[in-house]
């Protein structure tokens, strides 16, 4: 069973991850030689779909070695580029772009629906406070990832409609072990995936 972690930026997943899972898949390092993100959008797109898969393949061998493998953030990481498009923060270049990347990878099953999500939920103030803090991170554009918080949201909210019972609110007292994991036609279904991004304003492929 996979498991992600998901919330805005400074909600404590990482924190969450480390206390409860130590051999968590991590998010990526802030010190990743990835290119800015107002770089060209096929070079920036490419290397965060690679990214993304080199996750997911680590969570399936955390999988088969522990049952449980918990991801701190969703590997599937095409809402970012769709909450910084609906944001206004970029154009829909970078996310169209990873679209077609994306359904690539699942149509090769390089990547996939993660069985389910926990939302970490954090109001803005609470975040904007721990952001200012936090002395062992850098927090790049703290507000820009603010602004893209309705959006994931949303994003995780349409995942839920398409795949019920997989997206979750993070309580002090819930328990992954309890969870089960969800079909096998759910973790590659490429339908839920243009399903979503039909949902989303994007058109499935033809």
């Amino acid at each position: 069973m996979i498991v992600a972690i998901e919330g805005a930026s400074a909600a404590g997943k990482t924190t969450w991850c480390r206390r409860y899972f130590p051999d968590h898949v991590s998010e990526a390092p802030e010190t990743i030689a990835a290119p800015d993100l107002f770089a060209n959008p096929a070079e920036v797109g490419q290397f965060w779909v690679n990214h993304a898969i080199e996750s997911w393949q680590k969570a399936l061998a955390h999988e088969r070695e522990h049952r449980i493998a918990v991801c701190d953030g969703d590997p599937f990481h095409l809402y970012y580029s769709w909450a910084l498009w609906k944001s206004g923060a970029l154009t829909p270049e970078l996310f169209d772009i990873e679209s077609a990347l994306y359904r690539e990878a699942f149509n090769k099953q390089q990547i996939g629906f993660a069985d389910h999500v926990l939302w970490l939920d954090v109001p803005g103030e609470e975040l904007r406070r721990r952001a200012q803090a936090d002395s062992t991170r850098r927090r790049r554009r703290h507000e820009l990832y603010l602004a893209l918080v309705p959006w994931v949201r949303s994003w995780f909210v349409i995942r839920e409609s398409l795949l019920p019972g997989t997206v979750h609110a993070l309580q002090d007292e819930f328990r992954v072990d309890e969870l089960n994991p969800a079909a096998n036609t759910h973790r590659y279904d490429t339908r839920a995936m243009e399903r979503m991004l039909a949902l989303i304003g994007n058109p499935p492929a033809s």
